[in-house]
């Protein structure tokens, strides 16, 4: 079977290309069908080849996504559009079906969210879903403003109930799905989140920077705190800048704090938030951090600190498990069911309970030898091979059904 798997992310993604990258390779891997990498992005061509994997470009103009979304949406216009078809114009309202003839595909893969299976009027689709936070926390205005709640809610009613099989990274986010969008719970498959290939990597010996460069490169003392993180409002920086106040006033500790991601429009602010409260020369901003550099800051880092909101699990949690770097994450359920014992945790509502955590990691060396030592078990209970038992599975399924019909 012949697989199209659709890398729509740019590099700038952050952790969402990453874990594209991860599935991409573990499809490859896959005995018993072939993979063909499509990206409408250009810059991601030589991004996948520095991995060994070959891209194919296809960048269709706003004209010819809108005919093609058309039927999906508004499935009373395919009669039109049939029309049209048979007077000549053969890819009318089906170009990317057409495309993914001429590469004789079966089955399409979309590894984030997206909108591109709303053109598909004749190939199946897996679909994933890693998080449904503007369903959970619909006041952030980067899941709210300009009708992007709307959005999300238009393309997940559009293609979910289509998907073969739908993805999601944890039970509770199954559930969410199953429950929110009327899909059927078996056809929802758990993969877990893996470390990205570039820690992966690192932890077992290739290492492209060390502790000693990046702190170099970024002039970092010795003792700071590690953020990885786009300038999202939800990532909740200010509450983190709040806590370190709290810990330099409280307990008379003031390590530096790295936080690094591109500026999604909040950075200016948080500039000046870190400023109002004596802060300016413990915050390092890194800007958008190269994945070479990502592991050793976090090998480097006292702990990852991340208060985010959004969930139900993220990837920098494990990927600093892995790397021996303790983790303090936000107190809810979902994420203690991502990490249990490997990490503290904090409450989002009381900055104090941070920097009580911080002042832990800082002065209590059994505290992390012990957080060490459970992420590293949680850790190595992810590994690519269930990964792969799982994305085998529903490919193998739907395989067996393709064979019942000719293209």
């Amino acid at each position: 079977m012949r697989i199209a798997v659709f890398v729509e992310n740019a590099l700038e993604a952050g952790g969402t290309f990453q874990q594209t990258l991860t599935m991409v390779q573990a499809i490859q891997s896959l005995p018993g069908h072939d993979v063909v990498v499509l990206t409408p992005i250009a810059d991601n061509i030589a991004q996948l080849r520095k991995h060994e994997i070959e891209a194919h470009l296809y960048n269709d103009g706003a004209w010819t996504r809108f005919i093609d979304t058309i039927g999906g949406l508004m499935p009373r216009c395919q009669k039109v559009l049939h029309l049209v078809q048979r007077i000549g114009f053969r890819r009318f309202g089906q170009n990317l079906d057409c495309r993914l003839d001429h590469l004789s595909i079966d089955l399409a893969f979309f590894n984030a969210r997206s909108a591109t299976p709303i053109r598909l009027s004749r190939h199946s689709y897996v679909f994933t879903v890693w998080d449904l936070c503007h369903r959970d926390h619909p006041e952030f205005p980067e899941v709210s403003a300009n009708r992007e709640f709307e959005r999300r809610e238009q393309v997940l009613n559009a293609v979910l109930p289509k998907a073969v099989a739908v993805i999601a990274d944890s039970e509770i986010g199954a559930d969410k799905i199953s429950q929110w969008y009327g899909v059927d719970r078996s056809r929802v498959h758990i993969v877990p989140f893996l470390p990205s290939v570039g820690v992966r990597s690192y932890a077992n010996g290739t290492c492209l920077s060390s502790v000693s460069s990046v702190r170099q490169k970024y002039k970092l003392p010795e003792d700071y705190f590690f953020y990885p993180a786009q300038m999202w409002p939800h990532k909740n920086h200010l509450y983190l800048f709040e806590g370190l106040a709290e810990l330099k006033a409280r307990f008379s500790l003031a390590p530096a704090l790295a936080v690094s991601g591109g500026d999604k429009g909040n950075l200016s602010y948080l500039r000046n938030c870190a400023e109002k409260l004596g802060l300016a020369d413990q915050v390092f901003f890194l800007g958008f951090v190269n994945n070479e550099d990502i592991p050793a800051l976090y090998e480097g880092a006292k702990a990852l600190v991340m208060p985010t909101y959004f969930g139900p699990t993220n990837l920098p949690p494990i990927e600093a498990a892995l790397l021996g770097c303790p983790v303090i994450y936000s107190d809810t359920r979902s994420f203690r069911s991502q990490m249990g014992s490997a990490a503290l945790y904090c409450d989002l509502s009381d900055p104090k309970s941070l920097a009580e955590q911080m002042r832990l990691i800082l002065e209590d060396q059994a505290t992390v030898e012990i957080l060490k030592s459970e992420g590293l078990k949680l850790s190595s209970s992810l590994n690519e091979d269930a990964t792969r038992e799982s994305l085998q599975h529903i490919f193998d399924a739907y395989a067996y059904k393709r064979r019942l019909w000719n293209s």
